[in-house]
């Protein structure tokens, strides 16, 4: 009872801020990543190869910090990756030589070519199943000889002896071993998520969502070649963005309304400041990302929105979501000026410095904490939050962050 009485007091506290009001004191609810591991001893090998082993560092996370909601940032399965041979993720232990201490990295890579635009949307899913998945996984490259496209029976009975191709069936064989590995995965998550549960704390997020054009950059096109597209391929670019709105964005927005989750990640890669001009954003980056919002909350949900990198010019863009259903988080902004834009319209996620946090003083967290308080606290609206996903930080600093706003930030 004391559990449950504990969850709703701190989603109240974190409720009222983001419908824009003043709870009893700031939340703190900080994105964590991989400090539940480097911060206690855990090594991410072992957290990638069994979910479960991140347990006692998060545990000891809720114990030491006492946050308001909770992050649980996804790690990918070493298992499923080594069965599926992925080529586009490095990850620790012997497969890629990378220390046990490491995390996983995406490299970015090109896996959709310049004269290939036309056949991705005209078939996208057949695109993604015959030239991405091989290319990304090279255990799966026998599925490139498949043909699944014709709509007439007896075409597509000619063309099931591929099917019968021993690359054809190795690399199926490795897709159904790579889903069962990857439902064990799931199995822990939930045992993760249950043991949060146990505490009495809240999750910051249930689900997470790409906007389409960092579904495009990430996964099909590679960043640096999804930029250049907004001046080399403008035309072909745009009718693949509304391809992609269209294909994932309803369906993984159905999927987490049925599934009862409130709120929605969206992790922003590819709309910083520097990477494209307004008039790119405006045309490329902000009608995916504006879907996803209203999507969102035309659901009943609320959407939880990570602008990683500088976001100066972008502010206008955002102030034009459904008041009181939106949080963002900023990594580099004038975060003064991102209050008076955003404030009557969208809670506002503090960006203290993450570099703080792991290279800077007791006295400077301490000074930055307050400083942000006095400058977006008043009024409502705010929850306390770093700048990146904390990987690393010293536990003095921590728990100085975790003090300030606590005994500063009350209202």
């Amino acid at each position: 009872m004391i559990r449950e009485e504990q969850r709703q007091e701190k989603t109240r506290r974190v409720e009222t801020a983001i419908a824009l009001g003043e709870p009893d004191v700031v939340p703190f609810a900080p994105l964590i990543g991989a400090f539940y591991l480097l911060g206690y001893n855990i090594n991410p090998y072992d957290a990638m190869m069994d979910f479960r082993n991140i347990i006692p560092g998060v545990q000891q996370f809720i114990e030491d910090y006492d946050p308001d909601e909770v992050m649980v940032a996804g790690l990918h399965g070493i298992p499923m990756l080594e069965s599926l041979g992925t080529n586009f993720i490095k990850w620790p232990g012997p497969t890629c030589g990378l220390p046990l201490s490491d995390t996983f990295q995406h490299l970015d890579d090109t896996f959709l070519q310049d004269d290939e635009f036309k056949e991705y949307i005209l078939d996208p899913t057949h695109f993604t199943l015959t030239k991405l998945l091989p290319r990304k996984h090279r255990n799966l490259e026998g599925l490139s000889k498949l043909y699944l496209r014709e709509c007439f029976d007896t075409v597509f009975f000619n063309d099931l002896p591929l099917l019968a191709l021993p690359e054809v069936q190795e690399s199926l064989a490795h897709l159904l071993e790579a889903g069962k590995l990857q439902a064990e995965r799931a199995k822990q998550l939930g045992a993760v998520l249950a043991s949060i549960s146990q505490t009495g704390y809240p999750l910051l997020a249930q689900g997470t969502l790409c906007v389409p054009f960092d579904a495009y950059g990430d996964s099909v096109r590679g960043i640096i070649r999804a930029v250049m597209d907004t001046s080399e391929f403008p035309d072909e670019l745009e009718e693949i963005l509304g391809v992609i709105t269209e294909m994932n964005v309803n369906r993984i927005l159905d999927v987490y309304a049925a599934r009862g989750v409130h709120r929605v990640f969206i992790p922003l890669h590819c709309g910083v400041d520097e990477f494209m001009s307004c008039e790119s954003y405006e045309r490329f980056y902000w009608p995916g990302l504006k879907a996803c919002i209203d999507g969102i909350a035309q659901r009943g949900m609320q959407a939880l929105i990570f602008c990683e990198g500088r976001y100066d010019t972008r502010l206008e863009f955002l102030s034009d979501v459904p008041r009181g259903t939106v949080t963002y988080c900023f990594e580099q902004v004038d975060i003064k000026r991102a209050k008076e834009v955003l404030g009557g319209v969208a809670c506002i996620c503090g960006n203290l410095p993450t570099p703080l946090l792991v290279n800077g003083s007791p006295a400077q967290v301490e000074r930055e904490t307050k400083k942000l308080i006095d400058m977006l606290a008043p009024g409502g609206g705010f929850i306390m939050n770093c700048s990146i996903i904390i990987d690393n930080a010293k536990h003095e600093n921590m728990r100085v962050w975790r003090e300030t706003t606590e005994t500063y930030g009350k209202y």
